[in-house]
């Protein structure tokens, strides 16, 4: 700072008061704004942890079927459809009577019919010989049987390949989490 002989004292000392105010602008916390951009990713994780905790997800099902009859009860009460559906070995044991169901034909798109229900009854298929050449994934063939919406035009779509969706209930995220890992 002082060795340089030829360098003015009053130069060493305005270089020396730049590097103070220079350490001072490093040494400052944190801006307004910098502040701000903290506040805004702790309140992001809290309402992340609080969603994670106390919110609900939405599981549901999909595979493909085929539709094979529509009937009504005894009574005249009901429309039923009966439905070959395809699942993989781990969501068969998980579908139970009485849950919501969604079938959608497979036509064009302005052509296309959801049919809504819930599940009547389920009747395991032997369809190992069919399965085996359609391919090495697990899948297991059930018939259901859907109650469904008296207004619905169902004759016409007998014997069509459908898309299927059926809805196992509500979960938080937390629980998905746990039986995810372990």
């Amino acid at each position: 700072m002082f060795n340089n002989p030829f360098e003015s004292f009053h130069d060493t000392i305005a270089e020396a008061k730049a590097d103070r105010e220079q350490l001072d602008r490093l040494l400052t916390v944190s801006t307004p704004r910098e502040r701000l951009l903290l506040l805004l990713v702790f309140l992001v994780f809290v309402s992340l942890f609080v969603w994670i905790v106390f919110g609900q997800l939405d599981r549901n099902i999909a595979a493909q079927g085929t539709l094979i009859e529509h009937t009504t009860t005894s009574d005249q009460t009901q429309n039923v459809v009966r439905i070959d559906v395809w699942l993989s070995a781990e969501h068969s044991p998980k579908i139970k009577v009485g849950m919501p169901i969604m079938i959608k034909s497979a036509g064009p798109q302005k052509d296309r019919k959801t049919i809504r229900g819930d599940i009547r009854s389920i009747l395991a298929l032997n369809l190992s010989q069919e399965l085996m050449i359609a391919g090495p994934a697990s899948l297991t063939a059930k018939r259901l049987e859907v109650n469904i919406e008296p207004a619905i035009d169902v004759p016409s779509l007998v014997g069509e390949k459908c898309a299927v969706n059926i809805q196992l209930g509500r979960q938080s995220p937390l629980t998905l989490v746990r039986e995810t890992l372990f």
